[in-house]
């Protein structure tokens, strides 16, 4: 656009340059032409800004490094065209606060709708807001432009990707209040329960055999654990005191997905929260079927994080002590000092991303955490 300024700005000086060195009448005519027409299509434009209508639409979902197809429509009803129309979009991933400026260029046909697409894709999952804040309507020649309001908004949310780490429940001797429910159709992941007994197949964990009984019959025997169909478990990501990176959040991001779905596939009612930064709220969500976790996970791949500022920890111990149990999970790149006082409602485990290093914490990388956490203790 500000290449095709100049061009006719030297080409007005060129034709004024003509007029005035030859006289010639024909030159002063196209110069005034090139001023007039512009001139005469900002009524029409300023009667569009009020008329046009701006929408976008996104894809629901995409994966990671795919591109996704973000569609900008125009609905013109008017009997004038808009010759040259600039679409401003922003795509933001909220996650991460990634955010990206696209521009269009097209144009809004009489009595119709015009429909113009971007493709977009992200590195990295979280949920992405398309919007709109700004269309700009040109003249033919692309010298004024007159600004419409516009208020479109989507969102497309960009799917972790997810590993399958085996869950176990150690027993918590100080708590009163696990649940003694358990399944009695399909083994779980819970040592102090034993669903059944059989005989050592390759594969299984040696933390299953039965010393007992193995020596007693000279040959192993292992037990299945139980299955709890109610557990007392609290899944919490703490969303104060990381670096930004997006690789980080990414990864973290992943890992609360992945130890939730494990959850749920074991049979293991839980409760999983976080906390939003932008509001200083505590965020919880009771689980207890993989349909009610999956609505959740948009609400989840948008928690901002930020440096400073009170802890997620530490708002939930001030405004939600009743979700702290027996079996807790604290996921963070940096713990919060709060996160010490957590440990008198019950054991916590501590996955930390990010290099902060802490006696008893589990700590994983951006790159190699599916093979870091292939099993995790609660």
């Amino acid at each position: 656009m500000i290449a095709m300024k100049l061009g006719l700005l030297v080409l007005e000086a060129l034709l004024l340059w003509c007029f005035a060195w030859f006289g010639s009448g024909v030159a002063l005519a196209l110069a005034l032409l090139l001023i007039l027409v512009p001139l005469g299509t900002l009524p029409i434009s300023m009667h569009l800004r009020k008329k046009l209508e701006i929408s976008v639409e996104a894809a629901v979902s995409q994966r990671k490094g795919d591109e996704g197809t973000i569609t900008v429509k125009l609905e013109n009803p008017t009997i004038f065209a808009a010759l040259r129309v600039r679409c401003d979009v922003m795509v933001q991933n909220q996650l991460n606060r990634e955010t990206l400026k696209h521009q269009i260029l097209t144009w809004a046909a009489i009595r119709k709708t015009q429909k113009c697409s971007l493709r977009v894709a992200s590195e990295y999952c979280g949920r992405l807001r398309v919007w709109v804040p700004q269309v700009v309507l040109y003249d033919c020649f692309g010298i004024f432009g007159i600004r419409c309001k516009c208020n479109a908004v989507t969102h497309m949310t960009v799917q972790a990707e997810t590993f399958e780490p085996v869950v176990v429940l150690v027993p918590n001797p100080s708590s009163t209040d696990d649940s003694e429910s358990y399944s009695q159709e399909r083994p779980g992941s819970d040592l102090t329960e034993t669903f059944q007994l059989r005989e050592y197949v390759p594969g299984d964990s040696p933390r299953q055999i039965h010393w007992k009984l193995t020596n007693k019959f000279d040959k192993l025997i292992v037990r299945d654990p139980g299955l709890p169909i109610s557990k007392n478990v609290l899944v919490f990501w703490e969303r104060t005191g990381g670096s930004d990176d997006p690789a980080i959040i990414d990864a973290q991001a992943e890992v609360v997905i992945s130890l939730c779905r494990s959850l749920v596939d074991n049979g293991i009612q839980f409760t999983v929260g976080w906390n939003d930064t932008d509001r200083n709220l505590c965020i919880l969500h009771q689980i207890r079927e993989m349909d009610e976790f999956v609505g959740i996970i948009p609400r989840l791949l948008r928690a901002t994080g930020c440096k400073e500022g009170m802890s997620g920890a530490g708002l939930l111990m001030q405004t939600r002590a009743d979700a702290l149990c027996a079996h807790m999970v604290y996921i963070a790149e940096t713990p919060q000092s709060e996160v010490m006082e957590m440990q008198r409602y019950g054991h916590v485990t501590m996955l930390l991303c990010g290099g902060t290093a802490l006696d008893g914490a589990v700590c994983f990388n951006e790159t190699d955490y599916p093979r870091q956490l292939t099993e995790i203790e609660i």
